[in-house]
């Protein structure tokens, strides 16, 4: 392309990209088509084309551009780094990594490469790899915003939590207002029993001074005027195949249709058939993935939302901005977070006596604390539940101990505790099963860990996970006693367990998230299991390990004492918690 033919081209490209920004996609589109035709061809004319058929969904066709494009300039980063973005919409996710890896050979300090290069890594569960690149560029780089804040989430992934909550820290010393960071930041203090409970409020409170949390002043959006039913707004980003929706879909399903209307505000990015579930047991569900959050924030009051429930706290996806801008007369926080949100605009937060007892509880929430007369939440058992088979222990002559819970709740205390009871209870096998497990890294980092405290690597299985919901639940066929994690338990894992006839040993504590087994398992009518320190969590997993009769018993009455408890009965809790609902808005139209 001679010097007269290169200027002509970046006019035209230049008028396209004005065309773009005001929004004129189709002509921009019919103008790059003409560029690309033209010879000698224009290969800034590919790259935006190509990117526009990306943003289309259609990435073959942006694959093909940006190939040709680098047929004509082999060493374009820029290029390369849209070639991996579409080879890894198209699912070709080695060849993705090879052009990012290729963009990275040729610049080192193209962090948008190297990020993405991660990104990949991490999803395919290949976490050494993947902290390998960050560091690599943080090395390079050591301000950068991105990189930091993407190897935090990398080693939270692994079960890091301490290290994560270090990179976490930099990443906000180098932009304080880095909302997903701090809210980050807020959820892994919880699984460190180095974390007091005063650190934590505070951190929480912090937080609620950021500047995501505080809106510029404006006129408070338009409500209609109130009457009828009440009405309830669920704002979540986990409707769809997540455990939260284990909890709400009971309640959905059991509303008083008469008394209440039923609005979900969805921040799903990608719909599932657990989301089309979800939507058919509402009246009005919204779609609010996109919007800004005072858009949103206008749109629930457009509904007239008496009541507005936020189900993610500090959570990934959670949408705690729009509560800020106030768009219900009533705001309260329940199931997806196991503390306060430190916010102002959260009035209340629905929990029971048993997972924060009156009192200190209450000592440590910017919210009221609500307390449901029995159970915080109750549960939907899987369709997909296998049926319950003898424990294991029959068959194999000695007890597997398990936790499928997340690997950030495994920490180093809660390895030497478990290796404890391996040493203590001859036979036993430890049964782990997490999807970081997947990596051969973190596979030897949790072996040298057991190995410190004496345990041989031939008494652990460590398994990644299978796929589906069947799969997964009858890992607990191999499982006789599972054994619940601290100072973080678990909540769909106990669930879980329980339906499949496992019992489940808990340590109790002080805050919401180190009691959330102790208000299970009591509503079960399973008070004896939790216990509340190491000594007498070891003596309870040795006594119910050296009861093989009463192992079998359990499991075979399992599913009748769940039936029968406050954790599966979803008419129940609902209409406990549409008393408190009622009464809510009783209060708040007497106050108004």
């Amino acid at each position: 392309m001679n010097p007269e033919q290169a200027a002509q081209s970046q006019a035209q490209l230049k008028y396209v990209e004005l065309l773009l920004r005001k929004g004129m996609q189709e002509e921009a589109r019919a103008r790059l088509e003409e560029l690309v035709r033209q010879e000698p061809p224009c290969t800034g004319a590919f790259y935006l084309l190509a990117v526009l058929k990306g943003e289309d969904g259609l990435p073959q066709e942006a694959a093909e551009l940006l190939a040709r494009t680098l047929a004509l300039e082999p060493e374009n980063t820029r290029v390369l780094n849209a070639l991996g973005g579409a080879l890894r919409q198209q699912g070709e996710l080695e060849q993705a990594a090879a052009a990012f890896a290729e963009a990275l050979r040729i610049d080192p300090r193209f962090s948008e490469a190297r990020i993405n290069l991660a990104l990949l890594l991490k999803k395919a569960l290949r976490f050494g790899e993947a902290e390998l690149t960050l560091r690599a560029g943080i090395d390079l780089a050591p301000d950068s915003v991105r990189l930091n804040y993407n190897l935090a989430n990398v080693l939270h992934a692994q079960g890091r939590s301490l290290e994560a909550v270090a990179a976490y820290r930099e990443t906000l010393r180098l932009d304080p207002d880095h909302l997903d960071a701090r809210q980050n930041l807020l959820f892994a203090l919880h699984y460190s029993p180095q974390s007091s409970r005063r650190e934590i409020y505070a951190e929480h409170l912090k937080a609620a001074r950021s500047r995501p949390f505080r809106p510029p002043r404006q006129e408070p959006p338009a409500r209609p005027t109130p009457g009828g039913r009440i009405r309830v707004g669920y704002l979540s980003p986990d409707f769809r195949g997540h455990a939260v929706a284990s909890f709400i879909e009971p309640v959905l399903r059991e509303h008083d249709r008469d008394r209440f209307e039923i609005f979900c505000y969805a921040n799903v990015p990608t719909p599932d058939p657990t989301t089309r579930r979800l939507m058919g047991l509402t009246e009005q569900w919204r779609d609010i993935h996109g919007m800004a959050d005072h858009n949103a924030a206008a749109l629930i009051a457009r509904d007239g939302i008496d009541v507005l429930f936020d189900l993610a706290g500090h959570t990934s996806g959670s949408r705690l901005p729009v509560f800020c801008h106030r768009p219900a007369p009533i705001q309260v926080t329940w199931i997806g977070y196991p503390d306060t949100t430190g916010l102002r605009a959260l009035d209340y937060r629905i929990t029971d006596a048993l997972a924060d007892p009156p009192g200190a509880a209450d000592r440590w929430h910017s919210e009221r604390l609500l307390r449901l007369p029995r159970s915080f939440c109750c549960y939907l058992p899987p369709v997909e539940a296998p049926e319950l088979v003898p424990p294991p222990c029959g068959a194999n002559g000695g007890i597997t101990f398990g936790s499928f819970n997340n690997l950030s709740k495994v920490t180093p205390e809660m390895i030497a505790l478990w290796s404890r009871l391996l040493r203590e209870v001859d036979g036993s096998r430890l049964l782990l099963k997490a999807k970081p497990l997947a990596d051969d890294g973190v596979r030897r980092r949790i072996l040298a860990g057991f190995a410190e405290h004496g345990v041989a690597a031939r008494r652990l299985e460590l398994d990644p996970g299978q796929p589906g919901t069947r799969e997964h639940l009858e890992q607990y066929q191999r499982v006789d006693i599972a054994l619940d994690t601290f100072p973080y338990n678990g909540t769909t894992t106990t669930c879980e367990a329980l339906w499949m006839g496992v019992p489940v040993i808990s340590l109790s504590g002080e805050r919401h998230c180190s009691r959330t087994g102790a208000s299970l398992l009591t509503n079960c009518g399973l008070a004896d299991l939790v216990t509340t320190s190491e000594a007498a969590y070891l003596d309870m997993a040795r006594q119910v390990a050296g009861d093989r009769a009463t192992l079998r018993e359990f499991r075979g009455g399992a599913r009748e004492r769940l039936l029968r408890s406050p954790l599966l009965d979803a008419v129940g809790v609902t209409r406990e918690l549409e008393a408190v609902l009622a009464e809510l808005r009783a209060t708040s139209r007497r106050r108004g």
